[in-house]
């Protein structure tokens, strides 16, 4: 399988989450590119079996390069199998739930785009650390991705 996995990261926390996906991928034999969102276009990821996209939460909202990079990405007219993960600070469930995950896939309307699950990992403040054990849910949500291909 193809994997790509495209971050968006300010203090190096979607950095990291991105990191794990591409190092368990790549233990299973799959081959696996990751792409800082600042330096890659849509255009140069064409043809991947699975799109792993991972960016913080910014007052409830997907930032607005990850959410640009990817409008242009479900334009290009491919089938798109993606993921979506976003970091938050803790406190921001319930009734605040951040809209990151939805406003991601909002530019995925197509027929051939299959959103294949979301995922938020707590960040203790802005600048991390990760909420602990956040490595054990990035594996069971590969996992679970995984077994569904």
């Amino acid at each position: 399988m193809k994997a790509k996995i495209v971050f968006q990261t300010t203090n190096g926390n979607n950095r990291a989450i991105a990191e794990r996906f591409r190092k368990n991928l790549v233990v299973l034999g799959h081959d696996v590119s990751m792409h800082n969102v600042y330096d890659v276009l849509p255009e140069e990821l064409v043809g991947a079996d699975l799109y792993v996209f991972t960016a913080p939460t910014h007052m409830q909202r997907a930032p607005r390069r990850i959410r640009s990079f990817l409008k242009k990405l479900a334009k290009s007219g491919w089938e798109v199998r993606y993921a979506l993960v976003a970091t938050r600070l803790p406190g921001s469930k319930g009734d605040h739930e951040p809209r990151t995950l939805d406003m991601m896939a909002s530019s995925f309307t197509g027929p051939g785009h299959v959103r294949m699950g979301g995922l938020f990992i707590d960040s203790k403040t802005m600048k991390g650390p990760l909420e602990s054990g956040w490595e054990a849910k990035v594996d069971a949500f590969l996992a679970d991705i995984l077994s569904r291909l």
